[in-house]
């Protein structure tokens, strides 16, 4: 019974041996929005299987890959939904990988915009608009407006306005033709 014990010990660490190995041989890459490439490094010993599936589990993609050398294969999926997919590869083994990705990516703001109080009545505007687009700056005094201008400058804004005698808090607005609108107020 020792012996018994022994060996499958000594199986079971060869076997955790092999699937370590093997784990560092292949490469799951998410390398664009919605583009996935499985590498392995090494030469496969079999047929190696990748399984692409949804969120609910649900087989989108099954390729069978047959190559007796180190390969690198590139999965455009821009055609699915936007969801959570998770990427399987397998061979006659077993498992040798599994990852999941998303196949969009959250939408970062086009504008940067800030305004700082320098001194009494003066305010610092600062607008980096990304898109390459004209935009709107308005100015307002409690609820009145009281300045608007439209910037077309690719560059952005700097500048310092100086608000003459200010009833109200100052706010500032900044719009796009593109749908960017946001406040911003220097207290």
């Amino acid at each position: 019974m020792k012996k018994l014990m022994t060996m499958l010990f000594v199986a079971g660490m060869a076997t955790g041996a092999f699937a370590a190995g093997a784990e560092k041989s292949v490469e799951i890459i998410h390398s664009a929005t919605a583009k996935v490439t499985v590498a392995m490094t090494e030469a496969p010993s079999s047929t190696v299987i990748v399984k692409i599936k949804d969120a609910e589990n649900r087989l989108v993609l099954r390729d069978r890959i047959t190559k007796s050398e180190a390969f690198a294969k590139r999965y455009d999926l821009n055609a699915l939904p936007k969801g959570t997919y998770s990427v399987e590869v397998t061979d006659e083994s077993g498992v040798l990988r599994t990852t999941s990705f998303q196949n969009f990516v959250t939408e970062k703001p086009s504008v940067y915009s800030r305004v700082s109080k320098v001194e009494d009545n003066k305010y610092r505007l600062l607008v980096s608009n990304l898109a390459d687009s004209a935009f709107t700056v308005s100015i307002y005094d409690g609820d009145n407006l009281i300045h608007s201008e439209k910037v077309s400058d690719a560059q952005g804004l700097h500048k310092i306005y100086n608000i003459e005698q200010p009833n109200a808090a100052i706010s500032f607005r900044v719009t796009t033709e593109g749908g960017f609108d946001k406040y911003l107020s220097a207290l």
